[in-house]
């Protein structure tokens, strides 16, 4: 595989990336207008739930990715059972998860989310809907898998671009026309889902040209379970990991806080994007190459990372204030920015922790990465609870950043990363450290920002070439 064809696939990754971004600049500020903070921050939570029980599929949409990466140029039979076998397993276990989810979470949202009784009485009409959503989160995991695995980045973005249009502006529009009601805007979200899963599994029926459902290997079963059922840990724990913090900061602080700490931290989560983007191009290739050459692939990936990511989140510290305050309101930014401004340096560093997460799970490790996330877990309850006690959201922001940090190092750790590699990234910290102390002393204009934000780009672009071996 060329690494032509990796940069072009990351770049149709980011660009998969930055156009839902420029979509929910604008959707956002428009859900918020028409259903208020509080409903936006349950919004939030039913997501972060929803997510949650996708633990469902016991991680047979990434063992199903594996296994078809290293099918690449075998018979589209020996693809078919996989695909077929996976297709039953994801469909069975989302009809068990959405009875589960129906009936325990709607329990779990009321005692995280203190409610008024006229939105428990909107969430409770519109739950059915949220359970139905499952089944289909499962198959478009199952679609997304294959569609990877063939390194067809530009058509998975495509349809990912789609859905994701449809997700935004279909409630929007049923908002306006209907009311501002959960009742209005879940059913919608859920419709949209639905076309989306159709588009997605229309395209791997066509690519892989399945010509039967009668396909069902017991082999292949135990293979995959195998695989899945340490994903599955990981997607019991990483979820939780990811947004326990947005749970607690519900239960401590209210709805509304929660918004002032979910808008910020799904701006960094996009930040993101040339990271996910990367992984993503990578796991196909870790899961196809030995453990030697996937090893360099992975050193190569880790420098470029962590120069321009870090320019990325740099930027974004500083221009934190004046942005969220042109975007949202002084009101909200006064809340959110000391949020984003932490939650970005924990953004660099976790980013760059997916390329050994990446390479684990892609040679055949997923039991490394579930064991290092269990061990993570309680410890990081405890110090997120006592940091958003003492110092409300900033101590959640700053409690994720540790965690992340701690995450890092231990994923570098067991995938045996060499250490010398990782000091060459030591320039981009300090320059990241840098652009936080220079926010917390300027004046926070925009024309200030603007000129810290040149130099800083300036000091990137120099610190790249001189320390980055793929620059």
């Amino acid at each position: 595989m060329s690494q032509n064809k990796l940069r072009i696939n990351v770049a149709f990754n980011v660009m998969g990336m930055v156009v839902p971004i420029a979509i929910a600049l604008v959707t956002v500020p428009i859900y918020i207008s028409y259903i208020g903070t509080a409903r936006y921050g349950v919004l939030s939570i039913i997501w972060i739930v929803l997510g949650y029980f996708g633990f469902l599929d016991f991680g047979l949409s990434q063992a199903s990715a594996n296994a078809l990466a290293k099918l690449t140029h075998t018979s589209k039979d020996e693809r078919a059972e996989v695909l077929i076998t996976s297709l039953y397993l994801n469909l069975s276990f989302g009809a068990l998860g959405s009875i589960v989810l129906y009936f325990s979470g709607r329990l779990l949202l009321h005692h995280l989310q203190p409610l008024s009784d006229a939105m428990s009485t909107e969430l409770d009409t519109a739950f059915p809907w949220i359970a139905c959503m499952l089944p289909l989160a499962l198959l478009a995991g199952l679609a997304r898998g294959a569609i990877q695995s063939r390194e067809r980045f530009f058509d998975l973005n495509l349809l990912d671009l789609i859905g994701f249009t449809l997700g935004q502006i279909l409630p929007i529009l049923c908002i306006i026309i209907i009311g501002p009601s959960l009742t209005v805007v879940i059913p919608a979200a859920f419709l949209a889902r639905a076309l989306s899963v159709g588009l997605n599994l229309g395209w791997v029926v066509r690519i892989e040209q399945l010509g039967t459902l009668r396909v069902f290997d017991h082999s292949r079963l135990k293979e995959l379970l195998r695989y899945g059922a340490w994903v599955s840990v990981t997607n019991v724990i990483s979820p939780l990991l990811t947004s326990i913090d947005q749970l607690l900061v519900g239960s401590t602080l209210g709805a509304t806080a929660v918004a002032h700490y979910a808008v910020p931290m799904n701006l960094v989560n996009r930040s993101q994007m040339i990271a996910v983007a990367l992984a993503t191009a990578l796991f196909p290739r870790f899961s196809r190459l030995g453990p030697e050459e996937a090893m360099l692939l992975s050193e190569k990936a880790v420098g470029t990372l962590g120069y321009s990511l870090g320019a990325i989140c740099g930027l974004g510290i500083i221009i934190a204030g004046p942005f969220m305050s042109l975007w949202l309101g002084v009101n909200f930014a006064s809340h959110a920015t000391p949020v984003i401004e932490l939650l970005l340096i924990g953004a660099w560093v976790n980013g760059i922790a997916f390329i050994p997460y990446s390479f684990l799970q892609g040679q055949g490790r997923p039991d490394l990465v579930a064991k290092l996330h269990a061990l993570e877990f309680l410890p990081f309850i405890v110090v997120l609870w006592f940091l958003l006690h003492q110092f409300g959201l900033p101590g959640a922001a700053l409690a994720w950043s540790g965690r992340v940090a701690v995450d890092a190092a231990l994923l570098f750790k067991a995938s045996r990363f060499p250490p010398y590699h990782l000091l060459r990234l030591v320039p981009a910290f300090v320059l990241l450290l840098a652009s936080y102390v220079a926010t917390q002393i300027a004046n926070g204009s925009i024309l200030w920002s603007g000129f810290l934000a040149g130099i800083l780009l300036l000091a990137f672009t120099g610190c790249a070439i001189a320390f980055d071996q793929t620059a």
